[in-house]
């Protein structure tokens, strides 16, 4: 199967479409100028790459990023003719600060103006309330659904300047995977305080504006953006209208550092050799490289030494450019756009050059830099991204005439081992089956002074070192030689929000300078990945996936689709949330409960938040594998399937075999329970883990953990987790290791 790029879309600093941003990318246009948004005090920096005339409605889930992504997937969709209505289409979405820019200032409002027992409501408070709707990561990808749906499933992810890249990835996965006939991908950022005060704190932002692989370069440029493709099988009939392949992709992990990159290169390297395998391709075939190229003192150094090793004597033959120095670094967006521009690229046959390079570092000397668009015939390209926590993916495209290598069948998933992180209790193994009959002791959980390694864990905020615990237990089991490959997909529905919160009074109260560098990266959605991978030394894929109270059903899903498809052996998935009272208050309330088509506008804030049980917090992770390794298989994961709304959740459990004697029913809530009417697993009995590990967006992972303890320990013949939140939903089954699901 090769999938094939039939619509590109994009808005830039330089351009409102994709072929804007492009022809004056050629020309070597810059799109640098003095940020007007918003006043961001004192700051290294005041230079960015800014969207300009981008006028938004007054819906308060309407974001400045949602409607970067919006308009730049209309384009797309436009010009690959796609009609959502009549195909099986899917949306993957990347991104980092979707509504932050909207509602960081008001976070700060709300710690100021939190209300007493029985006090009036502050109307400040009132109306900062009303504007969270578009906070979540998810956010965005819920007015795409909504406005350009529908989609069959869709999806929210994040590791940080590699989002981008992973989009394509986990929607070329979905093609191949046959779950999917076209899919809608990318990712999209909009400027916000926190981004450029963080990077400010990091002393990461050049004050004459990013120039990538220039010897007086002092940092990157922080830019604003979208990049969207869609995606088809060229044997679907998709090649006549073909811009380009997207031939192979692989993503792997540093394990480094969670801002600054390792030195030798070695992650990234990696991630272009498995993209290059997996496209059937050598070095040699190469033609152009659209490196990531930040134009910071580490990144662009380690880069260089990269594609030295890749490259070897024939790296003086390969052009390598870099767009960051013109649209400026546009976090997530950046790996999207890039991929774009090298579509374009392939289609025109030219390779555009770097903006702000005019004297190449010595470091940096032996990359034959365009300095000039340069007319070439482009068979083959790399496209990189890295991103904090050393998140690193590559994109291999081609031209629209180059065949993919045929893979082979799906492989078969297994579970290695489980863990449960909870105010009941912290279990591991075949013991996390009997957390349904526990009970919390608090509403946190209680993490033992020995339980993580005090001098790796010091950096690591509150939902890192609970997702480090559980991770840890959950790999226990393995071999350590066979823990280091292994890749992390975890949910996070909403965020560091209190932390969020703080930063933005400190920037309020004492300004920038006061902004502490340390607290910046934690506060990047995909940090507790960033963070688990290092604390662990796991190489593998690692992203955040975001799906409200699903999103630990969604994280399982994600492993399973990346050793499904062979980009990962061994994964670990799950979920954490941790305690915050802003969440508590507001986002937990906005988007609790309702089954409501997805991407419609869920309950205002407060809206029968009384009723509800207090949150709480934890963590549950599954290991997985395939089921062709050798790994010691407790249990075997069915088929997972997902469905668009509530009312299509007994057609997708008509898909799953009907449950053998002996099986059980387990739910993160028991709310799910009312999916399984009129389905064979209806009148199985149920078990619900919310009793136990409290109430909070995690608890589907814990469902999925218990499940698999369950059946390992022999307690179930099978089990069924389901689960759904503002109508997305997802159920699969859980056998033992030696029975065929």
């Amino acid at each position: 199967m090769t999938v094939v790029v039939t619509g590109v879309g994009a808005v830039t600093a330089l351009g409102a479409t994709a072929r804007e941003t492009f022809e004056r990318v050629l020309r070597g246009e810059r799109g640098l100028r003095e940020l007007a948004l918003f006043d961001p005090g004192e700051v290294r920096s005041r230079i960015v790459a800014e969207v300009s005339d981008l006028a938004l409605d007054e819906d308060p889930s309407v974001s400045r990023t949602s409607e970067l992504a919006l308009r730049a997937a209309r384009e797309a969709i436009a010009e690959a003719g796609l009609d959502v209505g009549t195909r099986r289409v899917g949306l993957v979405l990347g991104g980092t600060t979707a509504g932050m820019f909207e509602t960081e200032s008001l976070l700060a409002t709300l710690l100021a103006t939190e209300a007493s027992a029985g006090a009036p409501r502050d109307p400040r408070r009132e109306a900062a309330l009303a504007r969270m709707l578009s906070h979540p990561l998810s956010a965005p990808t819920d007015r795409l659904v909504r406005e350009l749906g529908p989609f069959v499933r869709a999806r929210s992810l994040s590791s940080a300047c590699s989002s981008g890249a992973n989009a394509l990835a986990v929607a070329a996965t979905w093609l191949e995977l046959g779950v999917v006939d076209a899919v809608v991908c990318g990712a999209a950022d909009a400027l916000c305080r926190v981004t450029i005060s963080g990077f400010s704190a990091l002393g990461a932002l050049d004050p004459e504006g990013a120039r990538p692989f220039d010897g007086r370069r002092r940092g990157l440029t922080l830019g604003e953006g979208a990049g969207m493709l869609v995606l088809e099988r060229a044997e679907d009939g998709a090649r006549s209208a073909a811009i380009c392949t997207l031939l192979g992709w692989a993503a792997r992990s540093e394990a480094h550092h969670i801002t600054n990159p390792e030195a030798t290169g070695e992650a990234p390297l990696a991630a272009m050799r498995a993209a290059l395998a997996r496209a059937g391709l050598t070095p040699a075939e190469v033609d152009y490289v659209n490196a990531h190229g930040t134009g910071t003192p580490l990144n662009d150094p380690m880069e260089a030494r990269a594609l030295a090793r890749l490259f070897g004597a024939d790296l003086g033959r390969v052009p390598v450019s870099s767009q960051k120095g013109m649209i400026g670094h546009t976090l997530a967006a950046a790996g999207a756009i890039e991929a774009v521009i090298t579509a374009l690229a392939i289609q025109r046959g030219i390779a555009p050059p770097t903006g702000g390079l005019e004297e190449p570092d010595a470091a940096c000397a032996a990359l034959r830099h365009v300095l000039a668009a340069e007319p070439r015939a482009i068979g083959a390209a790399i496209s990189s991204s890295f991103g904090f926590g050393g998140m690193d993916t590559a994109l291999v495209l081609g031209a629209r005439d180059r065949e993919a290598p045929a893979r082979g069948a799906a492989r078969g998933v297994v579970v290695t081992g489980m863990s449960v992180v909870t105010p009941a209790g912290i279990l591991e193994g075949t013991a996390v089956a009997d957390l349904p009959a526990a009970r919390p002791t608090g509403e946190s959980v209680a993490v033992p002074d020995d339980a993580l390694d005090a001098e790796r864990a010091r950096r690591l905020d509150r939902a890192s070192r609970l997702g480090a615990l559980a991770c840890a237990r959950a790999l226990a089991p393995s071999a350590a030689s066979a823990e280091r490959d292994a890749g992390l997909v975890l949910g996070v529905a909403f965020g560091a929000v209190d932390a969020t919160a703080e930063l933005m009074r400190r920037l309020r109260d004492k300004g920038a300078r006061m902004v502490r560098p340390a607290d910046f990266p934690s506060l990047v959605p995909s940090s507790p990945a960033g963070h688990v991978s290092i604390y662990l030394g796991l190489t593998g894929p690692a992203l955040v996936v975001a799906d409200l109270a699903v999103s630990g059903e969604c994280a399982v899903l994600q492993a399973c689709e990346l050793i499904s498809a062979g980009d990962a052996e061994r994964m670990c998935a799950g979920a954490v949330e941790e305690r915050s009272a802003i969440v508590e208050e507001v986002l937990a309330a906005l988007f609790e409960a309702p089954d409501v088509s997805p991407g419609a506008t869920p309950p205002r804030a407060g809206g029968g938040s009384a009723a509800r049980r207090p949150r709480r917090e934890g963590a549950a992770v599954v290991a997985l594998a395939s089921a062709d390794c050798d790994a010691p298989a407790l249990a075997r994961l069915g088929a997972i399937v997902s469905f668009a709304h509530a009312p299509s959740a007994g057609e997708a459990l008509a898909e799953l075999p009907p449950p053998p004697d002996g099986a059980i029913v387990v739910l993160g809530g028991a709310a799910s329970g009312e999916l399984l009417r009129g389905s064979s697993w209806g009148a199985v009995p149920r078990l619900v883990c919310a009793d136990a590990c409290g109430a909070h967006e995690a608890a589907g992972a814990v469902a999925v953990a218990v499940a698999s303890a369950k059946v390992a320990r022999g307690d179930a013949a099978a089990a069924l987790f389901v689960g759904s939140a503002r109508g997305w939903g997802y159920a699969g089954t859980v056998w033992p290791p030696d029975r065929a699901s």
